[in-house]
């Protein structure tokens, strides 16, 4: 079945019996970052215009974002979006955005492992979660190391929520962050940029 079958943790469940989801506590407190003016004016208009839509949250609230963490990061590591994926039938589609080890001879094909995968959602964090996580299945299976922790990140461009793949444990943070409150959501997202670039 593909990503956008699974509805909800029960579907997730009974296909992968062996997720254990749970909360977490595992993003620290992490001092702001200083953003660029730009950033923050070019947010301040795209939420003014906001639709509820995945496509406008998608193109104009979280690949800013995402981008803007990512810059710190270009040598190491490839930000994809809307990027296939295939373990099996059961396991398969396309992540809204994806970041992976980045092969600087062959930067056009996808390398791996790959290390973070993100789900846009309008306001449906339940289908969110059960999407991501399987999409973080995908990416544990496709990877050749097979230790490596993937993060999985759900978000309707507003609300953004974390949560890691360790084993056959899903860890949900405790806590959201909002794009309202964007220099705490960059460090954020800064801090898993740089965790998940210590597995490369």
């Amino acid at each position: 079945m593909a990503f956008t079958d699974y509805k909800n943790l029960t579907i997730l469940k009974a296909k992968h019996p062996q997720i254990i989801v749970k909360s977490g506590d595992f993003i620290p407190d992490l001092p702001e970052i200083v953003l660029e003016v730009s950033l923050q004016k070019e947010i301040d208009i795209n939420i003014k215009t906001y639709r509820s839509n995945e496509f406008f949250a998608c193109e104009n609230l979280v690949s800013p974002v995402l981008r803007y963490a990512w810059r710190n990061y270009l040598t190491e590591m490839n930000m994809w979006t809307h990027q296939t994926i295939k373990y099996d039938d059961d396991l398969c589609g396309v992540p809204d955005f994806m970041f992976t080890h980045l092969d600087q001879e062959q930067y056009q094909i996808l390398s791996y492992p790959i290390i973070t995968t993100v789900e846009a959602k309008a306001d449906n964090f339940v289908e969110g979660w059960a999407q991501c996580i399987a999409q973080m299945l995908a990416c544990q299976k496709l990877n050749t190391k097979p230790n490596v922790i993937i993060l999985g990140i759900v978000t309707t461009g507003k609300i953004w929520e974390f949560a890691k793949l360790e084993g056959d444990i899903v860890a949900i943070h405790n806590f959201s962050y909002t794009i309202n409150d964007l220099p705490k959501l960059i460090s954020v997202l800064d801090y898993l940029l740089g965790e998940a670039k210590k597995q490369l």
